[in-house]
């Protein structure tokens, strides 16, 4: 995979290094740190996507690649490491950047090495395969190190991180190990104007799958021909992939949150909900829409979504800096509960989103301005086949809010009004 840069300037990464070091240097102990990100490994034939933190401090996309930061209470040196030139490798995979090489006799960057430091804005580029040897020195006189750890590591298998940690550790037993992501998280969870911007193009192209929605659905048409429809658009758009899996779930599946089946044919009189999202230069949309499967909402059906709708603009009216995340959800549950629904809403309404669908980031701190999350309330009813969730995605701003998703129709009279208008048969 090659360097992704349309998000970004490489002085925008360089940046964000920087506060990541200035972060380090205020960690107890003498000052004396090296940190490390690894991308991850490519595995065959399945799309990768690069770690989120590394790939928030470096813009860069390639697999099998680490960046490494020394920091001194003097100074700070930083290394980027990229897999070597490999022609055989790209005659199946095409071009990549890698790390080049030096020139012989003078060990000067040869041009490809050059490119690869234009591209990814760093003074140092080394190859992969020499990060062990690279690293001896700073390592002798480090007393700390700080890795990044999945916060998962004890529901999926044992990661490239926690590996190379035990060799480290095998080798220098004196270092003290601290957690990297914890420190990545704080930073990553205020986004920059070049963030928001990648998160308001992966918005406009899941408003654009909505609308296809709207003018497709029909009573007889299966949940996974929706979904086909819904992720044509992402990639006809210059969607880069999905955020997450489609939730297209119809009847007794509007009721399970993370449905992802998608099998079902959908019947006259049910609701389907639609949980989607585009990824755009990595950065997600979220985006949740209930629709009536034969254009017009039943007067229950309406009643349960009015409530909803009702718990949206109460949560909404609490995104504001300086307020917490559990206070948006105490007001959309206890607007749910007003209206007689409060059994039927047993989830968050809010997540960080970002690089991630659920982005990383501290629930104990207070919202500031550059803060995206989700706005999510629903009612869910098993009993009656009804399931009612509506998502937005809400940034913070000096003066309260902004729906970034506000052209994504949500009001149930647009929703009939927009699924009323003549519509084809969908074919594939």
């Amino acid at each position: 995979m090659s360097a992704a840069k349309k998000g970004a300037a490489p002085n925008v990464y360089a940046q964000r290094r920087q506060a990541l070091v200035d972060l380090l240097k205020k960690q107890p102990g003498d000052g004396n740190s090296v940190a490390i990100f690894f991308s991850g490994d490519e595995e065959s034939l399945v799309p990768f996507v690069p770690d989120p933190n590394f790939f928030y401090f470096t813009g860069v996309a390639s697999s099998n690649a680490a960046l490494l930061i020394q920091v001194t209470p003097q100074k700070s040196d930083e290394m980027l490491f990229l897999p070597a030139p490999d022609p055989a490798a790209e005659r199946w995979t095409g071009k990549v950047l890698t790390s080049g090489s030096l020139t012989r006799p003078n060990a000067e960057p040869d041009a490809e090495r050059l490119e690869a430091m234009k591209s990814a804005g760093f003074a140092s580029v080394n190859s992969y395969h020499q990060l062990e040897d690279s690293l001896i020195r700073p390592l002798r006189a480090a007393n700390t190190i700080y890795l990044d750890f999945s916060e998962d590591a004890f529901q999926g298998p044992v990661g490239l991180t926690q590996l190379f940690w035990e060799k480290v550790r095998a080798r220098y037993p004196f270092l003290q190990l601290r957690h990297l992501g914890r420190l990545a998280s704080g930073l990553r969870r205020v986004k920059g104007p070049e963030e928001i911007a990648s998160m308001r193009e992966a918005i406009a192209i899941t408003a654009k799958a909505n609308e296809a929605i709207t003018r497709q659905l029909r009573p007889g048409l299966h949940e996974f021909e929706l979904q086909a429809l819904i992720e044509y658009v992402f990639k006809a758009s210059g969607a880069q992939g999905l955020a997450f899996p489609s939730i297209v779930g119809s009847g007794p599946y509007s009721c399970i949150l993370h449905y992802d089946k998608n099998r079902r044919l959908m019947k006259a009189g049910e609701v389907v909900v639609c949980d989607i999202g585009a990824r755009k230069e990595l950065y997600c949309a979220d985006v949740t829409r209930t629709y009536p499967v034969s254009g017009r909402f039943s007067k229950r059906q309406r009643q349960v979504y009015e409530a909803v709708l009702g718990a949206r603009q109460a949560a909404l009216e609490a995104c504001r800096k300086g307020a917490f995340v559990h206070q948006v959800h105490k007001a959309a549950s206890e607007a749910i509960a007003k209206a007689g629904f409060a059994k039927y809403f047993f989830h968050g309404t809010s997540h960080y989103l970002g690089i991630e669908a659920h982005d990383k980031g501290s629930y104990d701190e207070p919202l500031l301005p550059g803060v995206v999350i989700t706005v999510e309330p629903g009612i869910y009813i098993a009993d009656e086949n009804i399931g009612v969730r509506i998502e937005d995605d809400v940034l913070i701003t000096e003066k309260g809010y902004e729906v970034l998703t506000e052209d994504i129709p949500r009001e149930a009279r647009d929703i009939e009004r927009l699924m009323a208008a003549p519509r084809k048969k969908v074919s594939y």
